[in-house]
């Protein structure tokens, strides 16, 4: 069983714990810590939870395996750097970082101290997900042209937190919702050469942008698009288009084929709304199985550093003039 502490016990933070408690053999919360502990007292009592403010102070706790950090990503590099310096497995939230050679000093510095990571995109374990790559590995779609994704929500409700900061939330809600849809690129058609982004506040009622589309290219070739408004209902999907024909998969737990020749196909799997607790859980238990000596966990530290440095070149092309740029 790996103890692990949770760090940043907010909304996101509560369900990473909730995913695994009472559920998982494999890892279970021991510790928390969070900026406000007044607001969470009861929360972490009824769950056994030791709960401070002190994040030096729980990387001393000698009965800590790992950490797993649901904090405000311009602290993840400075809180990864100590958790490997004290030995401690890390688990991050995404995203991991915003500049190539911060997710590269922080990955080096894990593999140094001979620790494993996780990243936290759950969606990879979604069935809908793990289906869409195996028709892709099998060329059930003949030749892939495409990869389109959408994530948007109404982020404008959550005026207090901290994703409601431009600096937290460089191109709109890339850094909050299109996370999941550039990592879902990655995973489905590889590396990526170049973006060009254009973001801007149309009606958010603070200063984030709320409207953001990236085109991508591809090393071999293929393009890519991406749309995050942050400021509408929530919406979700990853299509990809091939010669013989399309797949969508939407939310976690839907598929939808459409064939070339007209052919048609849909698939549900049941107990996955969001925000599909057992996907977390998946991720989290994924984790520790890599900790423990089993598989290593399905988010390579390349595919890691990879999306921080397409992330950075995003961010560069939104500020600016909507220019293609190279990614890193």
């Amino acid at each position: 069983m790996i103890n692990a502490a949770i760090v940043g016990m907010g909304r996101w933070g509560q369900t990473l714990v909730d995913s695994v408690h009472g559920k998982s053999d494999k890892i279970k919360f021991t510790r928390g810590v969070t900026r406000t502990t007044s607001k969470v007292v009861d929360y972490a009592a009824e769950r056994g939870i030791a709960l401070g403010a002190d994040y030096n102070a729980m990387l001393e706790d000698e009965s800590i395996d790992a950490v797993v950090l649901a904090s405000p990503h311009s602290v993840h590099f400075e809180q990864m750097m100590a958790a490997a310096a004290a030995g401690k497995h890390i688990f991050c939230e995404k995203p991991f970082a915003l500049t190539k050679a911060e997710a590269n000093a922080a990955l080096g510095a894990i593999s140094s101290a001979g620790l494993k990571v996780g990243l936290g995109h759950n969606r990879r374990f979604a069935p809908n997900t793990i289906e869409l790559k195996r028709m892709l590995d099998a060329g059930e779609l003949g030749e892939t042209l495409m990869i389109e994704s959408n994530f948007s929500a109404p982020m404008s409700r959550y005026e207090n937190e901290w994703r409601t900061s431009r600096a937290e939330s460089p191109a709109g809600g890339m850094t909050s919702l299109g996370i999941h849809s550039l990592d879902a690129f990655i995973h489905l058609f590889g590396r990526i050469s170049e973006v060009q982004a254009r973001s801007k506040r149309q009606a958010m009622p603070f200063d984030v942008d709320d409207t953001t589309a990236i085109m991508f290219s591809f090393e071999d070739g293929r393009m890519g698009y991406i749309s995050c408004i942050a400021n509408t209902a929530m919406l979700w999907y990853v299509r990809v288009f091939g010669t013989k024909g399309w797949v969508e998969i939407r939310d976690q737990d839907k598929l939808e084929i459409c064939m070339t020749d007209g052919t048609r196909d849909s698939k549900t799997w049941e107990g996955l709304q969001y925000p599909s607790l057992p996907t977390i859980t998946a991720e989290l238990e994924a984790f520790a199985d890599d900790i423990n000596g089993g598989a290593p966990f399905v988010i390579s530290p390349d595919q890691m550093l990879h999306n921080a440095a397409v992330m950075e070149a995003i961010i560069k092309s939104a500020e600016g003039t909507g220019e293609s740029i190279q990614v890193g």
